[in-house]
C-alpha cells in the first residue's frame, strides 16, 4: 500500500509540473471559458473500485479442536474481499469570473457481498465437523459440535457485504492560471460513510432414525463508520490542445464515528418435545455478554488522490478517464470484534437446556480495535460545461 500512495503521489507531482504545448482547452474540473464570464460544469462518472480485504474472522468452523494432530480450518481465519466494487459519481460545481467557486460531489459504492460455507451430510461415515473455540472456563481449546454421523448434520456459512459512499462541499480559489495551466486551492467539507455486515449462521438438524428438529443459529457483527471533517486540497490542471491533463490532492481531518452492532440467536425445538422452534438470545459468537450497540469517537484522517486524463470533444463535453485512492487510518471493522474466547455456561447452542445461567468469565467480551481502510479504482465519464 506504502508503495500505491508513492506512486500515486509522484504522479500527482509530474502533473503539476506538466506543461505542454499552448491551449486553453479546460482541464477536468471548473474553469471558465473565458476570464469575463461564469461558468458551471456537472459531470457523471462510472466507478470500479476495490477495497481494502476485511480482517479476518476467527476460525469459525473445523475438522476438530485447534493444534491438535489433522485439524483442518474449513471456515474464517481468513482475510475476507468483496472485490471490485461499481459504483458511481456525480459532481457540480459553479466558477466566476472573479477566479472564486463552489464544487459539490458525491459518490456512492452499493453493497457487494462474498460468501463461504461448508456443510457434512450426518451420514455414517461422513466428515464431523466442529466450531472451535477457546472456553475460557477451561483450560485450552475447545469445540462444540456443527455436525456428528449418525447423530445429526451441519452446515455453516460465513458471508460479508460492504459498501462505500462520501460526499463534499468546498470553495474553489486560484491560485495561477495561463495559456495552458492552472493550479486551484480547494477547502471544505467532507463526509465518508463505510458500513459492512459480518454473519455466520449454522443448522445442525438431526438426521434419522432421530426424530426431525431444528437447531439454527446466526451471530451477526455489522460496524458503520461516520466521517465528518474539513478538508483542504490542490488542483493542477494541464492542457495540450484538446486533450487535458490534472492531479488532485485532498486532506480531511475530523471525527469518525464508529458503531458496532453485535446480535445473535439459536431457533431450536429441542426444548419443547420438538414443537414449535423457541428462540433465544446468542448463537456462537453473539453472546448476552456481548451482544448490543457500541459506538465511540476516534480522530482521523481521509486523504485522497485523484488523476485524470480527459479529450474535449466540444467546447461544452469532455469525456476523461481516471484513478482515484481513498485512505483513512481508523475504522471499525466487523472481523476485529469477534470474540473467540467463550463463556459456553451462558447458552444452549453449547449444550444443556435454557435456562442457562452465566458462571464465570463474562466472555465474549467487546472491546473497540480500529484499523486501517483504503479504497481505489478506476473512473470514466463525461464533464459538461456551460
Amino acid at each position: 500500500m506504502k508503495k500505491t500512495i508513492a506512486v500515486a503521489l509522484a504522479c500527482v507531482f509530474m502533473s503539476v509540473n506538466v506543461s505542454l504545448a499552448q491551449g486553453s482547452h479546460a482541464p477536468l474540473a471548473l474553469q471558465p471559458r473565458s476570464s469575463e464570464t461564469d461558468s458551471f460544469r456537472i459531470s457523471a462518472e462510472a466507478l470500479l473500485w476495490w477495497m481494502k480485504d476485511s480482517p479476518a474472522p476467527p476460525p469459525l468452523a473445523s475438522t476438530g479442536i485447534l493444534g491438535q494432530p489433522g485439524t483442518t480450518v474449513l471456515l474464517g481465519g481468513e482475510d475476507l474481499n468483496t472485490h471490485e466494487h461499481p459504483g458511481l459519481r456525480v459532481t457540480a460545481g459553479y466558477l466566476a469570473k472573479e477566479g472564486w467557486g463552489l464544487e459539490a460531489s458525491g459518490f456512492y459504492l452499493p453493497s457487494r457481498s462474498i460468501s463461504r460455507e461448508v456443510s457434512s451430510s450426518g451420514a455414517i461415515g461422513s466428515q464431523d465437523l466442529s466450531i472451535p473455540f477457546f472456553d475460557v472456563t477451561l483450560p485450552g481449546e475447545s469445540d462444540t459440535g456443527l455436525s456428528r454421523a449418525g447423530v445429526f448434520s451441519g452446515q455453516a456459512r460465513e458471508e460479508l457485504s460492504a459498501r462505500l459512499l462520501g460526499a463534499e462541499l468546498h470553495g474553489v480559489m486560484h491560485l495561477a492560471l495561463g495559456a495552458a495551466w492552472q493550479l486551484d486551492v480547494l477547502g471544505g467539507f467532507r463526509y465518508v460513510n463505510l458500513r459492512e455486515d459480518f454473519s455466520f449462521t449454522t443448522s445442525s438438524p438431526n438426521v434419522a432414525p432421530r426424530p426431525p428438529d431444528v437447531f439454527q443459529t446466526k451471530d451477526q457483527f455489522e460496524t458503520t463508520n461516520n466521517f465528518y471533517g474539513g478538508q483542504v486540497g490542490v488542483r493542477a490542471r494541464s492542457s495540450w490542445g484538446a486533450w487535458t491533463f490534472s492531479g488532485t490532492a485532498r486532506l480531511a481531518l475530523g471525527a469518525m464515528v464508529q458503531s458496532v452492532d453485535i446480535d445473535g440467536f439459536l431457533l431450536t425445538n429441542d426444548f419443547n418435545g420438538f414443537g414449535e422452534p423457541q428462540k433465544f438470545p446468542g448463537g456462537y459468537f453473539a453472546q448476552p455478554t456481548n451482544i448490543g450497540s457500541h459506538s465511540r469517537t476516534a480522530f482521523a484522517v481521509v486523504p485522497e488522490i485523484g488523476l485524470n486524463v480527459g479529450y474535449e470533444v466540444t467546447d461544452w463535453m469532455t469525456l476523461f478517464l481516471g484513478y482515484t485512492f481513498l485512505y483513512t487510518n481508523s475504522v471499525a471493522r466487523p472481523g476485529n470484534h469477534i470474540d473467540r474466547g467463550l463463556n459456553p455456561t451462558q447458552n444452549a447452542s453449547f449444550g444443556g437446556s435454557p435456562p442457562t445461567p452465566l458462571v464465570g468469565p463474562a466472555r465474549p467480551a467487546f472491546r473497540f480495535q480500529g484499523s486501517s481502510f483504503w479504497a481505489q479504482g478506476l473512473n470514466g465519464g463525461v464533464a459538461f460545461r456551460f
